[in-house]
């Protein structure tokens, strides 16, 4: 019985460092949150949404562009009365002005084209981007309270780049932080550095 009692304890250390063992394991998981956001039913309808607005926006730069090429064939007409043997000089000149003044319709239409085409992009880009940020939170939200329920002491974001302004770490477990050591021993020297001479 002594000797079943001293294998109990032993089985039962084993099984107590084990678990011990186990849980300061380092849990590293990933995320591909590109595929996330692809997948993310909010940023499907958005970006149907923004689908929309642009074919819209594209619809209208036809318009203006449309406009702007009535206003062409208008010059050209007046340019050919302009330089026609036909008509009297008085009409000639008349034509002239108009052509002129045409020329200028036609040069607003072009800036008011590169306005609407170049404020259109920016605003689309700035919505989109904004609400992609907001769906990008609402997805590392999600992925704080996985790693949470996993145990996990580290998220990789394996489909962030260099340079897109994503975090590669989606989550890491704050107790792994060792910033206060290194505060603590850059700073130990603090006073004691030799007089500069």
């Amino acid at each position: 019985m002594k000797r079943f009692k001293s294998l109990l304890v032993v089985l039962s250390a084993i099984a107590m460092a084990a678990t011990s063992l186990r849980a300061n394991e380092d849990v590293i998981i990933t995320v591909m949150v590109d595929d996330a956001l692809g997948s993310y039913y909010k940023v499907q309808e958005f970006m149907a949404e923004m689908e929309k607005s642009e074919e819209e926006a594209r619809a209208k730069a036809a318009e203006i562009e449309a406009q702007g090429t009535a206003l062409v064939e208008e010059f050209q007409e007046l340019r050919e009365q302009a330089n026609s043997d036909i008509l009297m000089e008085e009409a000639k000149l008349e034509a002239t002005q108009d052509a002129q003044k045409k020329m200028q319709e036609i040069q607003q239409k072009e800036q008011e084209l590169r306005q609407f085409v170049g404020n259109t992009r920016q605003q689309f880009a700035a919505i989109r981007q904004q609400q992609l940020n907001a769906y990008y939170q609402e997805i590392a939200e999600v992925v704080t309270e996985i790693a949470k329920e996993r145990n996990a002491t580290l998220v990789i974001d394996i489909t962030a780049r260099a340079g897109d302004g994503r975090a590669p770490v989606l989550y890491t477990d704050g107790s792994y932080d060792i910033t206060p050591l290194v505060i603590e021993r850059i700073n130990a020297t603090q006073g004691q550095e030799p007089a500069a001479e």
